[in-house]
Formats: C-alpha cells, sequence, structure tokens
C-alpha cells in the first residue's frame, strides 16, 4: 500500500490533532477517576482564544471572525481502483457581521468567506466512486465562497439574501446528516450533476427569497448564476469545461449558460420536543443538456427531491442527545441526467459517551441513468462513524464506508474506505 500526500506536512498536522486529542482523553480520565482536580480550560473562542479580549470587543461591535481547519486521512483497503492511502486538508475562514450593531441597519447581516481545499483525491486516485466518499475533496485553490447581504423583515417573517452564496446551505438541507463524510448526504445527487450548481467548493451569483407566514412553515425561492464556475463546471451542452479561474471570482453572467431557479417548501420545528422536518423542492436548470442516447439537446432539466428528518427519542425537551433519523429521495430526467434517482437514509445517536458525541450509520443509493457510456447500474454505500468532541475546539472522526460498484460499473471491485478526520476550530 502506498501513501500520497499533499502536502506533506499536513501529517505533522493530524498527527499533532490525534496526539492532543490523546492527551485530552488521559487528562478527562484521570480526572474522573480522582487522580487530579485540574479541569481543562474552557476556551469560548477556539483554540487561539479571545486574543486579549480583542474578539470580544469585534463580537460587541456585531464582527465574528472563524476560522476552521479539517484534516483526514483515508485509505482504500481492498477493490476499488487500487490500494492507496492520500490525505486531505479543508481551511475555511469566514467574516460574519451584524450590521445592526456596526452601521445601524435593522434585520441585516453581511457573510464572508473562503476556502483553501488542498490533499489528493482518493475518488479519483484509488477508488473510482461516484459519490465522492469525502465532502472536502476538491481541487486545489483558494477560493472566495460568501459575498452576500441579507435583510430579515416582520420580525424574520421574510429575508432577502443577495450576492454570492452556496445553494447547499439552504436547499435540500438534512440537519441529521450533517455530520457524514460521504458526499452522498450532502447536496441532493441529481441536481449536483449534471447542472452546474452553486455547490461546495463553488458558490453562484444569486438572489434568494424566504418566507415563514406561520411559526415552521416556510417557502423559498432563488434565482442563480447558470454556471458559476466554468473551470470546474462542465457546460451540459457541451460535456466540457471552460477555463475560467478556480477562484470563486468568476462573476460574468452568460445568457449561454442559463440560470438555475430553485424553490422549497417545508415545515420545520428546531426546537423542544423532537424537532424535525418536511422539505420538498425543485431544481429548474434553463441551460441546454445533451441526450445520454445521442439524440438532440434537451432545452432545460428539472429535478426535485424531498427530505424527512425527525428526532425519534429524546433524553429531555431542548436536549441534544438522542437519536434522529432522516430520508432523501431525489429524481432526474433519465434522457439528460448521470444520475437519475438517488435515495439516502440513516441514523444518528448522540450522547452515547458524552452529552454531544455521535455515532452514525447510513446508506446511500444511486441509480444512473439508462444509455450512457460503459452501461452504468447503480453504486451504492454504508457509512458508519464515531465523532467525539475532545474540546471545546477540537472533534475527531474514525470513518468506514463501504461502497458497492464504484462508478455504478463492475470495472472496479466494491471498495473498503476507512481513515479518520480532526477538524480544528480556531
Amino acid at each position: 500500500m502506498s501513501l500520497s500526500l499533499h502536502p506533506k506536512i499536513a501529517v505533522v498536522f493530524l498527527g499533532g490533532f490525534l496526539a492532543l486529542s490523546a492527551q485530552f482523553l488521559a487528562d478527562d480520565a484521570c480526572c474522573k477517576n480522582g487522580a487530579c482536580e485540574k479541569a481543562a480550560p474552557e476556551i469560548p473562542f477556539g483554540l487561539t482564544g479571545d486574543w486579549g479580549g480583542f474578539r470580544s470587543t469585534l463580537r460587541e461591535h456585531g464582527y465574528e471572525l472563524s476560522a476552521t481547519y479539517t484534516s483526514e486521512l483515508f485509505a482504500n483497503l481492498k477493490g476499488g481502483q487500487k490500494r492507496s492511502a492520500v490525505f486531505d486538508g479543508l481551511l475555511k475562514l469566514s467574516l460574519d457581521v451584524n450590521l445592526e450593531k456596526a452601521a445601524g441597519l435593522p434585520g441585516a447581516t453581511f457573510r464572508l468567506s473562503g476556502l483553501y481545499p488542498h490533499g489528493t483525491s482518493g475518488t479519483l486516485h484509488n477508488v473510482g466512486d461516484a459519490s465522492v466518499y469525502s465532502n472536502i475533496d476538491s481541487y486545489d485553490s483558494y477560493r472566495l465562497v460568501d459575498f452576500w447581504v441579507e435583510q430579515k423583515l416582520l420580525e424574520g417573517k421574510i429575508s432577502l439574501k443577495v450576492g454570492q452564496m452556496r445553494v447547499d446551505d439552504e436547499f435540500g438541507v438534512t440537519d441529521s446528516a450533517a455530520a457524514f463524510i460521504n458526499s452522498s448526504f450532502g447536496a441532493p445527487t441529481p441536481p449536483a450533476t449534471p447542472m452546474p450548481t452553486g455547490i461546495y467548493p463553488t458558490a453562484a451569483l444569486g438572489i434568494r427569497l424566504r418566507f415563514e407566514p406561520l411559526e415552521g412553515l416556510y417557502g423559498m425561492a432563488g434565482i442563480y448564476d447558470g454556471n458559476p464556475s466554468p473551470g470546474d463546471l462542465k457546460d451540459p451542452s457541451t460535456g466540457l469545461t471552460g477555463n475560467a479561474a478556480r477562484h470563486g471570482t468568476d462573476w460574468a453572467l452568460h445568457k449561454s449558460e442559463g440560470t438555475l431557479t430553485t424553490g422549497e417548501i417545508g415545515y420545520q420545528r428546531l426546537t423542544g420536543s423532537y424537532p424535525g422536518a418536511v422539505r420538498l423542492g425543485v431544481l429548474h436548470h434553463s441551460d441546454d443538456f445533451m441526450d445520454n442516447a445521442g439524440g438532440a439537446n434537451h432545452g432545460s432539466s428539472t429535478s426535485t427531491y424531498y427530505v424527512l428528518d425527525q428526532t425519534l427519542w429524546q433524553k429531555s425537551p431542548d436536549s441534544k442527545e438522542g437519536l434522529s433519523a432522516f430520508l432523501r429521495g431525489t429524481f432526474a430526467p433519465q434522457a439528460s441526467s448521470i444520475i437519475d434517482q438517488s435515495t439516502q437514509a440513516g441514523f444518528v445517536f448522540t450522547g452515547l459517551a458524552t452529552t454531544e458525541d455521535k455515532v452514525g450509520l447510513a446508506y446511500a443509493r444511486s441509480h444512473f441513468s439508462p444509455n450512457q457510456a460503459g452501461n452504468p447500474g447503480r453504486e451504492a454505500i454504508s457509512e458508519l462513524f464515531y465523532q467525539l468532541p475532545v474540546t471545546p475546539y477540537l472533534r475527531v472522526q474514525p470513518d468506514f464506508q463501504y461502497i458497492s460498484h464504484p462508478g455504478g460499473t463492475t470495472v472496479n471491485n466494491n471498495a473498503w474506505v476507512v481513515g479518520i478526520r480532526a477538524i480544528l476550530e480556531f
């Protein structure tokens, strides 16, 4: 088994995270056994603390700075394309501004964020799966992501967001699935392919309106750039990518790229006893889409999805500890889509050993549209993880995935992928 790293120093980061994890676990066990009385200091902002009170001062004036670094080491133990291990990392920097505090604009907020994904793609080099088994796997580049202003009216019942934003931050969300690592549990699959959509790691210029006439009952609609990153996302009418820079700053709006229109209605209860949500959504892209059988291009493409997300058991009302479940299905036209149906379902239990640790088990199945080259059939993923918050700013997550028919074909054997992720908040 070979080890492919980018950059090599990333191993030092990961090793440091794991060593730090072991130290805090040992300290915690020591104190529980009565051998020591010293408790870990509470750090309200992250690893770097309050910067001598500077971050608290910024917060009082409406400014919130945050940084998160995610590192992971994953190995393909069996099947796929080859047995090998790879490193991936993701640095995220964010600035959130409460414009009421900062500029006297009630109900207004501003967000600016950027990403630096880096590492080696285990999907491309080792497994060959269509799902992309790591949700931070991306082309190495510095990227501007969020650059938007949101205005809320009528005590938050109406909100309007304008600027550059990610579609998957708000549409098709499954809260219970957030900790899973396989990309199948992120953005709804058929809308993600082949629609050039503003989802991780890209974002799209657009405008989004949300209204909530009754508590919990809401509707959302958005219009976005038809191809926010031609250097990353294929033109659905040609199957080719362009020469645009991969830095999230391609703000040209071309009529030839069409537009993406989204809509979602739902009911959600986020607090109290047994929170849950039901969501129904649609994504319509106005660009031309190639026919899988080689026929005439299709003038547009429409995908739909549903989401069921429900807490099944709670230790007490408003408690994070309990068992939740999710089910999501997506549908897209067979004639012009890579994947025409997908289903994701799973369970997450919070509070196994601590009040905030999580253990999750989920299954995803994607059915490939017929008449494609290679005659792909289906791809299925089973994922099991355990996430431990070692400190207020560090989480460690061992993860196992079994990928059946990677890429939807029988060319590659079923893959056994195992790894560990560390998430550090600064």
